[in-house]
């Protein structure tokens, strides 16, 4: 059996948040990075009954997020490079704008994701006074109370979105600039002043530098991972 290192799809991964711990107030990368995570607010900790795997429930009212300093985590400072973002999710309402993750500031700096009201999710690269958003699906493909894999894939000006491994359809797609580098911390479960909170579950969390990761990839992650959400 391949050990973690070795596995094709971990290859140049910067990030992974499988949220193991099953309580405290940090959660622990488990690449070969190590960066923690503090949970604020603070989401509560829990394991789906059928599988048993790990997830974090978050409360908007709180809110409830987890941050870790950009200079800590130096690596997802994402700007001109090929990066790649896997994200299990599963919120309990679309009211509003929910933020998944967040390392920037609108028209600033930096970048973020976020699911919008009408199911749709929305990638932000901002360039101080600047910005492309990208758009997906106007309606529903994020549905409240259902495990999705949310996938993206950037390289040069070109940004793709995956949803449970298949790239979804597009309402808009502008090219993409690379977001300027930002020192802002990086957030899970909200905006970076800390509005537009996530609402109820994230799962597994990854991100990869410098790979663009393939619709075969995301495949892969669907096809191995989908069973243990219910999918």
């Amino acid at each position: 059996m391949r050990g973690y290192d070795n596995l094709d799809i971990n290859h140049n991964m910067v990030l992974d948040l499988p949220f193991r711990e099953g309580g405290g107030v940090i959660t622990q990368d488990r690449s070969k990075n190590h960066y923690p995570f503090t949970l604020t607010g603070v989401p509560a900790w829990g394991n789906l009954p059928a599988s048993g795997i790990p997830w974090l429930d978050f409360t908007a009212a709180t809110p409830d997020y987890l941050t870790c300093p950009i200079a800590t985590c130096a690596l997802l400072d994402f700007t001109s490079e090929d990066f790649s973002i896997a994200s299990w999710i599963n919120p309990d309402s679309l009211v509003g704008d929910l933020t998944l993750l967040c390392h920037g500031l609108a028209v600033t700096d930096g970048y973020y994701i976020e699911v919008l009201a009408n199911g749709s999710v929305q990638f932000a690269s901002n360039q101080g006074g600047a910005a492309q958003q990208l758009v997906i699906s106007a309606v529903g493909d994020i549905i409240i109370n259902t495990w999705t894999l949310l996938g993206i894939s950037r390289t040069g000006t070109a940004l793709q979105i995956f949803i449970n491994g298949l790239e979804t359809v597009y309402v808009a797609q502008p090219a993409i600039t690379d977001p300027l580098t930002s020192a802002r911390a990086v957030l899970f479960g909200a905006y970076n002043d800390l509005s537009n909170p996530w609402s109820q579950y994230m799962g597994r969390q990854r991100a990869w530098l410098n790979r663009q990761l393939a619709v075969d990839d995301h495949r892969f992650i669907w096809n191995t991972e989908r069973h243990w959400y219910g999918g």
